[in-house]
């Protein structure tokens, strides 16, 4: 339950005067259809409403709860403020601050970003409190079912203390129990953190309390821009995907191997449907076409020819292809997924496939709160045995790093301009609730001074109507440092795009590295960016044809088209427990990708793909917004003499791949040590 709910219907009342004595003998037709659609966290509920009903051709009713759901956040401080932060370090760091509120609770919820993170967490809990060992519990989809539902059942009749989860305690269930909710690290986004904030005290007229704790320092802004997104109710929108021709394709051949289908019937009521309103005769043809022939590329092999017409009705006949169909029935695709399990027998949960391949017999990891030592892999099933060893690697898994809403950018933004350009310090001790609420700045923000106030000095804090740029000197070479707070997948598009478009100025090359609030470009030589050209650099203006030149979108669609051929069924993803592997996978789908590329370049699905790398991986309308709303901003170039504490955080980002976790902490000290000397 999050601050609101809706209720989005359309119900019909025809049988309201008949007895209900008298309903059972009705024939079922006579039954009007009613829909309904529920939803507490929505920001574009009009839209979604349109969605729902579309096929119905109804204008439908939103019913709204006018109940004020009371939501107390409270951020947990750290004792001492970086100046330079980094990501990810201080939130282990604030674990002694976690256990006395698991304590003081009936119950809680300890909400982590990625898997990974939530192992590493529930190992760090046990250690600063060993008490809690029986009463504490993991919870994340790569654990075994049997396990989670037990942890859900446990949570539900109140016999844990405290669990520690991912997204995947999010939705559909119902704790009552829960008192508190923890959620470390930025959620991203405010409907996310809502939906976390409303497992707590969920029922209408209870409070839900959720403490906010920071992985690194500038997260705290974050924090505050949450408070003020929730204040004003400034909830993200969910935007409906259209002509999704993979999920279509695969849709016509589930009705082929039952009944069949006849193409006019299907089509009239797909265009009544808001996904398919706009799918055109032509594209309609090119489809039925395709799964009845393969198409112009792939006519010459059978396996493609998988639905006959038989006196004008589209059908499966083929056994094999059927029993084929019904196993990979689906539109969810994710990261080729391995069984744990132990030698000895007993299932421990799945893991990315990718991961496993790294390692070496012998090699210690995590997963399910268990340190197991690997052994070997058969039949797409790791082997493991119980290790006793304290060190061991954390999985991280390829879905691991959420970029930055829009919503919360954009609240980002407002909370910079409240303190840019003006002393953060009320006073060496702080100034009185009155004065921190008359210049509107919340705790978060007052606790930060020593930060903004090192910006202010060596930079510039930037208002929501600007862009700042800073150009740094280092050993290193030449820094360009961008901050947008537009999200990770925006920047790492842009970084791009500049790069290219600088390129066009002077032959150079660059190195990337990219966070939620900015991007780094890295040379050799010095970047020519100044006030001549830099609205120019930043222009939406040709935009479509400089991503294609500077980023490799092709192979970025070839990537993607995988996750289009596995839904449409272009490609066998192995029987049951013979999973094929992802690289053959891909090896497969990328065949198919070079064939429509070169002898049918203008297939649906290879235009799918190229749609969805611009729509989910570059969030090309949102960049484009972006360059429009810098074209009406002010454009801020500084010129630093050492590293700032906004940039600090995306240099440290630059070496992780490069480094171990523990030399890199070393490597961060020291920066740190130098800069503060």
């Amino acid at each position: 339950m999050g601050n609101l709910q809706y209720a989005i219907g359309n119900g019909n009342h025809a049988m309201e005067k008949i007895h209900e004595s008298e309903t059972d003998k009705l024939p079922i037709a006579y039954c009007q259809l009613s829909v309904w659609g529920i939803s507490a966290t929505i920001g574009n509920l009009e839209e979604a409403k349109e969605v729902l009903l579309s096929p119905l051709q109804k204008k439908g009713v939103i019913i709204k709860a006018e109940i004020k759901k009371t939501i107390e956040i409270e951020s947990i401080i750290p004792d001492e403020i970086e100046k330079y932060p980094w990501a990810g370090h201080l939130g282990i760091k604030l674990v002694h601050k976690v256990i006395p509120i698991i304590l003081q609770s009936k119950t809680t919820l300890v909400f982590i970003n990625t898997r990974g993170m939530s192992e590493t967490w529930y190992q760090r809990i046990l250690d600063a409190c060993p008490d809690l060992a029986g009463s504490i519990a993991l919870h994340h989809g790569s654990i075994d079912m049997d396990l989670r539902l037990w942890v859900e059942e446990n949570l539900h009749t109140g016999n844990l203390k405290a669990v520690v989860c991912t997204a995947s305690l999010d939705l559909g269930v119902d704790f009552r129990p829960v008192e508190t909710v923890i959620q470390v690290g930025s959620p991203k986004g405010v409907a996310r953190f809502l939906q976390r904030a409303g497992r707590s005290g969920h029922s209408p007229d209870a409070v839900s309390k959720i403490y906010f704790l920071p992985t690194h320092s500038l997260e705290l802004v974050e924090a505050a821009a949450l408070k003020s997104a929730i204040e004003q109710n400034f909830i993200e929108s969910r935007q409906p995907m259209i002509l999704c021709f993979d999920v279509l394709i695969q849709f016509l051949n589930t009705l082929a191997i039952s009944d069949g289908f006849k193409p006019a019937e299907i089509y009239d009521e797909l265009v009544t449907t808001h996904c398919y309103k706009h799918l055109s005769r032509d594209e309609w043809e090119q489809l039925l076409y395709f799964i009845t022939s393969g198409g112009n590329a792939l006519q010459q092999y059978d396996e493609f020819r998988k639905i006959e017409v038989l006196e004008g009705i589209y059908r499966i006949t083929s056994r094999r292809v059927a029993m084929r169909h019904r196993l990979h029935i689906g539109t969810i695709v994710s990261e080729s997924m391995m069984k744990v399990k132990f030698m000895s027998g007993g299932f421990v949960g799945v893991i990315e496939e990718w991961f496993i391949s790294r390692l070496q017999p012998g090699d210690v990891f995590t997963l399910a709160g268990r340190n197991l030592e690997y052994i070997t892999t058969k039949e797409m099933t790791a082997l493991v045995r119980k290790s006793n060893s304290r060190k061991s690697i954390v999985p991280s898994w390829q879905g691991g790093r959420m970029p930055l809403s829009a919503n919360l950018g954009k609240k980002l933004r407002e909370q910079l301009t409240i303190v840019s350009g003006v002393p953060i310090a009320i006073g060496r001790q702080g100034g009185s609730e009155a004065e921190m609420k008359k210049r509107k700045i919340v705790r978060e923000l007052e606790v930060l001074r020593p930060l903004f106030e090192l910006q202010e000095k060596v930079s510039h804090i930037p208002k929501a109507n600007e862009l700042l740029i800073e150009q740094i000197e280092t050993k290193d070479g030449f820094h360009l440092f961008v901050y947008p707070f537009e999200g990770r997948l925006v920047h790492e598009a842009m970084a791009a795009i500049l790069a290219y478009r600088i390129s066009r100025i002077v032959p150079i090359t660059f190195s990337f590295a990219m966070n939620d609030y900015g991007f780094e470009l890295l040379s050799d030589q010095p970047i020519p960016v100044d006030d001549t050209n830099v609205y120019d650099l930043f222009s939406p203006d040709d935009l479509l044809n400089d991503i294609h030149r500077s980023v490799n979108s092709t192979e970025m669609a070839r990537r993607k088209f995988r996750d289009v051929a596995v839904i449409g069924g272009l490609v066998f993803q192995g029987m049951p427990g013979e999973r094929i592997k992802s690289k053959h996978l891909q090896a497969s789908a990328s065949l198919l990708f070079n064939v429509f590329t070169e002898y049918e370049p203008g297939n649906l699905l290879i235009r799918q793909a190229y749609q969805e790398v611009f729509d989910q991986q570059m969030e090309e309308t949102r960049l484009r917004d972006m360059l429009q709303r810098i074209q009406n901003s002010r454009i801020v170039i500084t010129f630093p003499e050492q590293l700032t504490p906004f940039c600090f955080p995306i240099k440290v980002d630059s070496l992780r791949e490069d480094l171990s976790s523990e030399k890199l902490e070393d490597r961060v000290k020291r920066m740190q040590a130098q800069l503060n000397y």
